[in-house]
């Protein structure tokens, strides 16, 4: 009796939880299983600016920067500089947070610029310029983390959504628990020569269960991103006893020249710190007069199971390298704080995890919808099985 109570009570809750994310876990789960592929799609939607001819020779990354600056104009700044293989052009990036006063709830508002500007480095030339705030794949990225609010309203609703669904997740895993292996056989199998009503039982039953492994790790990888302290708590469950700095403070200036135009020498002596080191891409953060250090984060190949981020960081006064964080002597929460983005996209593994990301968010998008459409055939046989009653000539349905 006692037992049976227990499985009311959470198919209660399964039931309301469900109703009540509904909506919201369905558009996080199609908008996550659009952006696994961002980057592949990104590329191929735009090879003519982002796919280039290799040469024997590379302008020098000041000339490439000045020409970046030229064709933003000088009231937007270049803060960044992403390079990937040969065959990828080099892209600029110009970055502005909003004044606080030009913030409103739309997403839209947080920056008062976000552009990308694609250079052929071997001859100069720019490629394009893109205003990412509002590319595709952007757009779809902010719906997915903050439903198109800004950050800290939007990316706090689809955090809570999110921990509740993990509620429906775990409720609906009890619920699935067979009494015994004939039950087990019909809560993994989809019987397609059924009627709708039981496929539709079926998707939501048994696909439910099959996906309820990456559904928990999707909730644990996103809810990073929506709450400061399930970030630290992940962290001190990995033994950081706080959340770790990147940030590095630079040794005193000695020296006679201190402008910040030091981008060649520091380019330079990154590449010479990576010769015999297979690398994927290297992203370079610029100086600027309030922060005059360069960090240099380079995504590498490595073994370890983890994404290979090793930083550099680079004095913007000297252009000499004063610290570094690399790959091999991180501790395990700073692997995984680096890895967090690609385990949640898939990407971690390649292709295969990919593909593995797709489907999984895929049919988490359906379960929503699947669920909704069960509570509605039992409401509506409910309500049919109720008999009537008589007011004056008519006859009304009891609800």
């Amino acid at each position: 009796m006692a037992k049976s109570k227990f499985k009311k009570i959470v198919g209660w809750l399964h039931l309301w939880i469900g109703l009540v994310t509904g909506i919201v876990i369905f558009i996080v789960s199609i908008t996550g299983c659009i952006y696994t592929f961002d980057q592949e799609i990104f590329d191929w939607v735009h090879r003519d600016i982002v796919y280039v001819e290799p040469e024997n020779t590379v302008r020098p990354l000041s000339e490439l920067l000045e020409k970046a600056k030229h064709s933003l104009g000088a009231e937007k700044i270049i803060d960044g500089v992403q390079i990937t293989s040969p065959e990828k052009a080099y892209v600029f990036t110009a970055t502005r947070v909003n004044d606080v006063a030009n913030i409103n709830l739309s997403a839209f508002s947080q920056y008062a610029y976000q552009d990308q500007v694609y250079i052929n480095q071997y001859t100069g030339q720019v490629l394009g310029v893109m205003d990412m705030r509002y590319e595709f794949f952007h757009v779809v990225e902010l719906l997915h983390r903050q439903l198109l609010l800004v950050k800290p309203v939007g990316s706090v609703i689809v955090g809570g959504f999110t921990l509740i669904f993990l509620i429906a997740v775990l409720t609906g895993l009890i619920l699935w628990i067979p009494k015994n292996y004939k039950q087990l056989k019909r809560n993994l199998q989809i019987k397609f020569s059924a009627k709708w009503k039981r496929i539709n039982y079926d998707l939501h039953n048994s696909v439910g269960f099959y996906v309820i492994p990456f559904a928990i790790l999707f909730v644990i990888t996103g809810l990073v991103w929506s709450f400061r302290w399930w970030e630290l708590g992940m962290y001190k469950m990995l033994g950081e006893k706080e959340r770790p700095s990147f940030f590095r403070t630079l040794p005193p200036f000695q020296g006679q020249d201190s402008t910040l135009n030091k981008t060649d020498v520091i380019y330079t002596e990154l590449l010479s710190q990576l010769e015999g080191t297979p690398w994927r891409q290297i992203g370079i953060v610029f100086p600027t007069e309030e922060n005059k250090s360069v960090l240099t984060v380079v995504i590498t190949n490595n073994n370890d199971g983890w994404r290979g981020m090793n930083y550099y960081y680079f004095d913007g006064r000297t252009g000499k390298l004063f610290d570094a964080l690399l790959q091999h002597n991180k501790s395990l929460g700073i692997k995984w704080r680096n890895s967090n983005l690609e385990i949640h996209t898939g990407r971690i593994y390649g292709w295969p995890t990919q593909i593995l990301a797709f489907v999984a968010s895929l049919i988490c998008a359906t379960l929503p919808i699947t669920g909704f459409l069960i509570w509605w055939n039992k409401r509506r046989k409910h309500l049919r099985k109720k008999p009537p009653y008589r007011s004056g000539n008519s006859i009304l349905s009891a609800y």
